[in-house]
């Protein structure tokens, strides 16, 4: 049985409706999938006379086991004894989000590396596959002090069970040994104002008896912001710590800042470091605000002499309260990211949750804030909800349903790759104009397409790519050319409006010598008249030196743009949209008064 949705309209936009609950994504409301008929009747012949089911694996006994759990999640057990292999999340925020770059491993606690934009901004230094594979076991670490009991408990490392669970856009661990299974999920946080991986450890008892126990939880090195590190790390990193520091934004250690005090550069200008990664932890509550753990940043206090980052010899004998009340120091050093727990009773069967957010922040100020938003009640199950039908929105106009399971899969994740290298295409602009028909990208000047999420296909095996997503709104790359052309050869099948754009676009590439450019960027608009009134529309009347109209103003004047950069531009300079006009609307009057260049 092959079902496919096809099209009810020659035509797609984005949704304007300003009562949803997420901003938009750049998918079809009609969706389709476009098989060539000869690729049907293969299938169809195949479907009908194969009787093997590629999505079970055959076991020593006589039954079969799944490959999938019950979230579409493929099930890699004893993950870490394995011939090693590396992935990544899709670095993917949503439009109106601000994404993280993740790279994982089936070793230790699985992420080798991640941070924002490139490989040269990390919160975890970024390795190669053959290093990522050597040092990922000494990333994220897991200690449990189980009153009773002689000896730490450390899960992940020990004897015990492991499984891993692989999803579009997460990552789950599990390991169950001395009497508590430990579940760890990863995912980059969606449709929020700041960027932020999100790691959510639960504990639970499994165990026949009640038990006592303290926690530390987090990563054994965290990476400061000071411009771009990668290079300088790897070659005089030792250099590099005299600049480093860990600075707070409360007195309780709840909120740890890890930066450099100046820009390390060889130049006659000293440039402050002002931006900064932080770690914000706590345990979810079921009722109310959740309360910030605080955060051990001196790696001594963990590991005491053992440099090598092993063994946690500075917790033998001592209690989180112990280290808490020690003094610790994170200047020129590099520093530790370990939320503490105190002394919590679990009965047989209970658990908790501690979750924790690694990001970057403009501002120190800015922790408060952020914090606030984070602990309130449910919002971390409602983002990780999000970020699963998110990517679903995004691959759902290749929706396929056949009796094979894996092949449906395999459609949805080759459209996902596809989308990650060539963008996926957004009708910006007009379009919804009091016309009698929709015109075409080709037919009406005030119709604009971009793409959004394209990058280099950067990873640990393809270590040369220096891929960058933009940690803007409406993230994006550059591209190589090839893969860009070739991945969009699709986009007017699924996205009709946009006519013949990417034809345009790549004629306009080539050169005179016949050659093309090794990348391609993303289009960006310029305002070509009416500055002020727009400005004037979209923050109100309110004027004055550096008022918000005349600031925006002069950003619409100052040059061209990407959507993501005029949003950036704007939140740093602190101009906000007057009420009654959302970011769609915003962006799609400034793309209708704009002229595109390639």
């Amino acid at each position: 049985k092959l079902t496919t949705t096809m099209p009810s309209k020659g035509y797609s936009t984005i949704p304007q409706d300003e009562d949803t609950v997420h901003p938009p994504l750049p998918t079809s409301k009609t969706f389709r999938t476009i098989i060539g008929t000869s690729s049907i009747l293969l299938l169809l012949a195949f479907l009908t006379t194969s009787s093997y089911n590629p999505t079970s694996l055959p076991t020593l006994g006589s039954e079969s086991k799944s490959l999938f759990d019950e979230y579409d999640r493929f099930i890699f057990e004893d993950y870490d004894e394995r011939p090693p292999h590396s992935n990544f999340l899709p670095g993917v925020a949503g439009v109106y989000g601000k994404p993280v770059w993740t790279f994982y491993v089936n070793r230790g606690q699985s992420i080798s590396s991640f941070g924002t934009s490139t490989k040269d901004f990390p919160l975890l230094e970024f390795n190669p596959a053959n290093k990522a594979y050597q040092s990922t076991a000494l990333g994220f670490r897991t200690f449990f002090n189980v009153t009773g009991r002689e000896e730490l408990s450390v899960p992940f490392e020990e004897g015990g069970k492991r499984v891993m669970y692989v999803g579009s856009n997460e990552l789950e661990i599990t390991d169950e040994n001395n009497d508590i299974k430990t579940s760890v999920k990863y995912f980059t946080l969606p449709e929020e104002e700041f960027s932020a991986l999100v790691r959510r450890v639960t504990v639970e008892n499994v165990g026949e008896e009640e038990m006592e126990i303290q926690i530390f939880d987090g990563l054994a090195r965290m990476e400061p912001a000071g411009g771009m590190l990668d290079g300088q790390m790897k070659n005089m990193g030792r250099t590099l710590e005299g600049w480093m520091g860990v600075y707070h934004g409360s007195e309780d250690l709840t909120m740890p800042f890890y930066k450099l005090s100046t820009q390390p550069s060889d130049t006659a200008q000293v440039k402050v470091q002002v931006e900064g990664h932080y770690c914000l932890s706590f345990v979810e509550e079921a009722e109310g605000p959740s309360t910030l753990l605080p955060i051990v940043y001196d790696t001594d206090k963990i590991f005491g002499s053992d440099t090598s980052l092993m063994k946690p010899k500075g917790l033998q004998g001592k209690s989180v309260e112990d280290i808490l009340n020690m003094k610790q120091s994170g200047a020129a050093k590099t520093s530790s990211a370990f939320a503490a727990v105190s002394k919590r009773t679990l009965k047989p069967g209970q658990n908790f949750t501690i979750t924790s957010y690694y990001g970057k922040a403009k501002h120190i100020d800015r922790l408060k804030s952020i914090a606030s938003v984070i602990t309130s009640p449910k919002y971390t199950s409602k983002k990780f909800t999000r970020a699963r039908t998110m990517i679903d929105e995004i691959t759902s106009s290749v929706s396929t349903i056949t009796s094979n399971g894996l092949f449906n899969g395999h459609i949805k994740q080759m459209f996902l790759d596809n989308a990650l290298r060539g963008g996926v295409p957004m009708i910006l602009g007009d379009t919804e104009g009091d016309r009698p028909m929709r015109p075409d990208v080709d037919e009406d000047d005030k119709l604009k397409v971009y793409h959004t999420f394209s990058r280099i296909h950067g990873d640990l095996e393809r270590d040369y790519n220096a891929f960058s997503i933009d940690e803007t709104f409406f993230s994006q790359g550059p591209g190589n050319y090839r893969d860009v052309a070739q991945n969009r050869r699709m986009d007017v099948m699924f996205q009709p409006r946009m006519g013949g754009f990417d034809v345009r676009q790549f004629l306009s590439f080539i050169q005179a010598d016949g050659y093309e450019p090794l990348t391609v960027e993303a289009v960006t608009f310029k305002v070509a008249s009416g500055a002020g009134s727009l400005a004037e529309w979209a923050v109100g009347k309110g004027d004055g030196f550096k008022g918000p109209r005349e600031a925006l103003k002069a950003i619409f004047e100052g040059g061209s743009l990407r959507p993501g950069q005029l949003f950036q531009l704007m939140e740093d300079q602190e101009i906000k949209l007057k009420p009654g006009v959302s970011k769609q609307q915003f962006i799609d009057k400034f793309a209708s008064q704009s002229t595109m260049a390639y």
